[in-house]
């Protein structure tokens, strides 16, 4: 039976805030700052200018038509170019990533000081196929930082685990690891389908899942937990413990965390325990809220020094041993908006 999301809130109040609906229906308050055209010849926009402010600041970025972008450049308060080399990926003073029709960027850091960015259109895949966005639309937030913070969550259950999830524990659990009391806002059940990816870079599919569901509120996460999680690669279907589409996540299709069962390649087999579903959805909540491996197969390592691979971000989080983030950790997902006061 599909629980009612006021049955889980009564059930798991004591433990977790924010399930009234004064919380549920609170807008996330996003302001127009430009909208800018990109350059048919160079393919970049000119600067859009960011007010400097003392708050808690975020800018949500979106592509016209649909397409992907990259920042080309970001200067501080100085003077400074805070994105060494727009086209790498590591090296740069501000670690930013491709934003696939829409992003958030989180400016906390050495982005605290942006006063001006850039952005320059650039193909969706190594194919180059696909129409070029023509504008770009940048609007901006800014929030106070919460004294108590707090995350918002809406479960999304696969029907194999509707029935066996303590959504109590599990929130404990998630709170536990990322050291953020943790809302259950509601409930939703989907099917036992697999989740196939044709490539890293393909996010229709879980795109497809999340527009099937019912209005959230918009500074709130959908964690879905239960379908075989899989991506083709050219040596055949991987299978896929968890998959963040957006680091950070909060704007855009495919907005959300994925959390398959390990061993939903073999039939019959039963979900994971609650305390390793709950490691993983809090790794890749961490990824959601802006936080990187300490090191990817490719070699490029994270921005923050104190992440180590005894640490939840571990690449296979539940082979570390070390529970809790460190400062710097802490302090990157306080700056996402949507870790809020509960």
């Amino acid at each position: 039976m599909k629980p009612s999301s006021a049955f889980l809130c009564a059930a798991i109040a004591a433990v977790v805030a924010g399930c009234n609906s004064e919380h549920a229906s609170e807008p996330v308050l996003w302001t127009p700052l430009a909208s800018v055209s990109v350059d048919s010849g160079s393919g970049n926009t000119s600067a859009v200018a960011v007010p400097l402010d003392n708050l808690r600041r975020a800018l949500r970025v979106s592509a016209q038509p649909q397409g992907c972008l990259r920042v080309s450049s970001a200067t501080s308060v100085t003077g400074e170019e805070l994105i060494a080399n727009p086209a790498a990926a590591v090296g740069n003073s501000w670690r930013t990533t491709k934003l696939h029709q829409a992003g958030l960027l989180v400016l906390e850091g050495v982005a605290a000081e942006l006063t001006h960015i850039s952005f320059a259109a650039v193909p969706c895949d190594t194919a180059a196929t696909g129409m070029l966005p023509t504008s770009v639309r940048v609007e901006s937030r800014l929030s106070e930082l919460p004294t108590n913070p707090g995350l918002k969550l809406r479960l999304v259950l696969s029907q194999a685990i509707s029935a066996e999830l303590d959504a109590e524990l599990l929130a404990q659990l998630i709170g536990f690891e990322l050291q953020l009391d943790i809302a259950i806002t509601g409930v939703e059940v989907i099917a036992d389908t697999d989740l196939i990816m044709q490539s890293q870079a393909d996010f229709s599919t879980l795109a497809a899942i999340l527009a099937s569901l019912p209005a959230k509120a918009e500074d709130s996460l959908d964690l879905v937990i239960g379908p075989c999680l899989l991506q083709q690669t050219p040596f055949g279907r991987q299978q896929l413990a968890g998959f963040t589409p957006r680091i950070p996540g909060g704007a855009g299709p495919a907005d959300g965390v994925f959390v398959a069962r390990t061993n939903c390649g073999f039939a019959g087999s039963l979900p994971d325990t609650v305390n390793e579903i709950a490691r993983l959805a809090a790794h890749e909540i961490g990824h959601y809220l802006g936080l990187a491996h300490p090191e990817e197969l490719d070699g490029s390592k994270d921005d923050l020094a104190s992440t180590t691979t005894q640490n939840l971000m571990h690449r296979v989080p539940l082979a570390a041993t070390a529970t809790g983030l460190t400062s710097e950790q802490r302090s990157r997902i306080l700056a996402h908006p949507f870790v809020s006061e509960l």
